[in-house]
């Protein structure tokens, strides 16, 4: 019992925390609402429960034994996020609007296997929780996970929702959406330098 809470305290602390997707999912929910965003959230919870599986299986060992996977799936993580941070910059939704940015299921699985953040996620959490051959283990994880990453990004289209029903003025949420698309670009510069130095 403590194991199983163990793992669902791990994973709601890395899915709770500002990354990349948590910011799309909070302009989807703000300019959207929650309904049209909730194809990309199921899509991202997918993709990560497919890569915390296969790094468990051993994907996670390949890609540790061979720099240069680390950093090319970086690198192609980082422009695809810096792409889709420019369509957000360059959208011109407002509140309850449901055209601009459209970020559907196939992007939200996508974004999961090129994100940095979620690969570590998977990778330091496989070796925290899951010993080699303890597939049943692995199995129950991946579910844990799943499930409390799918609260928490539902949580973050729910907080888009309430901010954008607070909101009168579409001119903020234009400006929240240009801040969100900044904040994404900032985070794939600082993890960038950070593959570099």
């Amino acid at each position: 019992m403590l194991m199983i809470l163990a793992m669902g305290l791990y994973a709601f602390s890395m899915s709770i925390t500002p990354g990349p997707v948590n910011l799309i999912i909070f302009s989807g929910g703000m300019n959207r609402g929650i309904h049209a965003t909730l194809p990309f959230i199921l899509g991202a919870t997918v993709g990560f429960s497919l890569l915390l599986l296969a790094t468990g299986l051993g994907l996670g060992w390949v890609v540790q034994q061979h720099k240069w996977l680390v950093y090319s799936s970086t690198v192609i993580g980082c422009g695809f996020m810096m792409y889709l941070a420019l369509q957000l910059f360059k959208s011109e939704s407002s509140v309850g609007q449901t055209t601009g940015m459209q970020s559907g299921w196939w992007t939200g699985l996508m974004l999961m296997w090129l994100n940095p953040k979620a690969w570590l996620a998977a990778i330091a959490g496989n070796s925290l929780f899951i010993e080699p051959s303890q597939i049943s283990k692995l199995f129950a994880f991946v579910l844990i996970y799943s499930l409390v990453c799918f609260a928490c990004l539902l949580m973050w289209a729910v907080f888009g929702k309430q901010v954008s029903s607070h909101i009168s003025n579409n001119q903020y949420v234009h400006w929240l959406n240009k801040g969100a698309a900044v904040v994404i670009v900032a985070m794939c510069i600082i993890v960038l330098i950070d593959l570099v130095t």
